[in-house]
């Protein structure tokens, strides 16, 4: 009697087993981790600094939050993060990044700042969340089912036409991790993972008390809850300046410095084109594929006839190398510090599905020079000086580029000019101390200071006042 009871569980089991469907897995889920139409929490915890590590492949630096909330109103499709950090940041000690339908922008003191481009990434988010990965699998009516470890069902469903998002939920029906990649300009498609564990029950309504969001293979969010309020009132009315804001065209502006050089402003990164007899050498590749291809266009006008033979990378950061994958696929040798090569050479081979580039489409073998002390680009009367440099603190393989005839210097982030004469700081910012010793230890004779940020090309004697010398 008893094996004959044991083997009609088993049956019984198996039976609703097989007859699991992604359909029927959502609705477990939603049932057993409650209904939501918005929700809202707070936490403290880490925010890791993407593409901003300090080597090449190593963990985002890490950023400690005093203070976390994020508003999520799924039938508005729309999303608010207030972020405040320990310690002043680029972009603030407080941020504000928002969405709301196709629109996105920034919260600011002076006003909502539109952000059109990043409308689509933090839509995506917003489905990456337990409840929202739910809603969306459950509307998807392409959401498909898979065993995982452990008893776990894994729902995979293609979301906003083109990222396929999976979902593990566990025994007790809930969401413990989802995953997607993400089109990234130097690393091309970049998981992006978050985890929720802890779960505990507020009014009804699970949710997770640690949450980990990792981007690249490194945390760029390690929270932990405090507070969660569903259904809590959330409501982001477009305004009016965001709705009429389109995504900004690619600006190249072109100032001559000196015979065959030309630097190339119009945006927050600029490059420099510098002719040789038989090639062209752009320094600075940065941001995207648009960056660089309007960078490459002006080039070739400005220098007809000549390839590009090579690109100056000054260090990997992401927002100063996500343009080298088009630089790689014109041809062009990439001149980097030594401890990105291996770096870079799976990069740029990386597969591009999600926003396909030029070097995706058609596809160039990397070519990179590397520098561990000084590397130079010469022909006729022109002469480019690529120097390592030592003690900044903002990454440890930072190269500046030299032209000793006109005496320009090329350097990122080091000295970024502000508005004509604004007063010097004091004390002066450690890496501008820094890239004034190591011009005294190069013994570079420099007149000119070209950096690729700030307003633009300044005299050598604003850089000495700036830094008190």
């Amino acid at each position: 009697m008893q094996l004959r009871i044991w083997l009609v569980i088993t049956l019984a089991l198996t039976t609703a087993a097989c007859n699991k469907t992604a359909q029927s897995v959502v609705q477990d889920a939603e049932k057993a981790m409650g209904s939501v139409t918005s929700i809202q929490y707070a936490g403290t915890g880490v925010n890791g600094n993407y593409g901003q590590a300090l080597l090449a492949g190593k963990e985002w630096p890490r950023r400690d939050l005093t203070g976390y909330t994020r508003k999520i109103n799924y039938t508005q499709r729309s999303n608010s993060e207030e972020i405040v950090f320990a310690q002043p940041q680029f972009g603030g000690q407080r941020q504000n990044p928002i969405v709301s339908g196709d629109k996105a922008w920034n919260g600011a003191d002076t006003g909502p700042v539109p952000q059109p481009a990043a409308a689509e990434g933090r839509q995506l988010r917003i489905w990456m969340t337990p409840h929202g990965f739910l809603k969306a699998a459950a509307q998807a009516g392409n959401a498909t089912l898979t065993e995982g470890s452990g008893g776990a069902s894994v729902v995979t469903f293609t979301a906003l036409g083109k990222y396929q998002v999976t979902g593990t939920i566990d025994g007790q029906n809930m969401v413990t991790e989802v995953d997607t990649k993400v089109a990234d300009p130097l690393l091309g498609d970049t998981p992006l993972t978050v985890a929720y564990s802890g779960y505990k029950d507020y009014g009804g309504v699970k949710f997770p008390t640690k949450i980990v969001e990792s981007q690249g293979g490194f945390p760029i969010l390690d929270l932990n809850v405090t507070s969660v309020q569903p259904n809590a009132a959330v409501d982001f009315p477009v305004p009016d300046a965001v709705a009429k804001a389109g995504v900004p065209s690619v600006v190249v502006q072109t100032t001559k410095l000196a015979d065959g050089v030309w630097y190339l402003t119009g945006g927050t990164h600029h490059s420099l084109v510098v002719e040789f007899p038989d090639f062209i050498t752009v320094i600075e590749g940065p941001l995207n594929e648009e960056r660089s291809l309007a960078v490459i266009a002006e080039a070739k006008k400005l220098v007809p006839n000549k390839p590009i033979r090579y690109v100056v990378n000054t260090h990997h950061h992401f927002d100063h190398s996500g343009g080298l994958r088009t630089f790689v696929a014109e041809g062009a040798t990439v001149v980097t510090h030594a401890s990105n090569k291996d770096y870079y050479e799976q990069a740029f081979k990386a597969p591009a599905t999600i926003a396909p580039d030029t070097q995706a489409k058609s596809p160039k073998t990397p070519n990179i020079q590397t520098v561990t002390d000084k590397y130079a680009i010469t022909g006729g009367k022109q002469t480019i000086e690529v120097y390592a440099t030592q003690k900044d603190t903002h990454t440890d393989e930072l190269l500046v580029a030299y032209l000793p005839g006109p005496g320009i210097l090329v350097e990122a982030d080091s000295y970024s000019p502000g508005p004509p004469n604004t007063p010097p700081p004091s004390p002066a910012p450690p890496n501008a101390v820094s890239l004034w010793e190591n011009i005294q230890r190069l013994k570079l004779n420099v007149r000119t200071i070209a950096p690729i940020h700030g307003r633009g090309a300044v005299p050598f004697a604003e850089f000495r006042k700036f830094v008190g010398k």
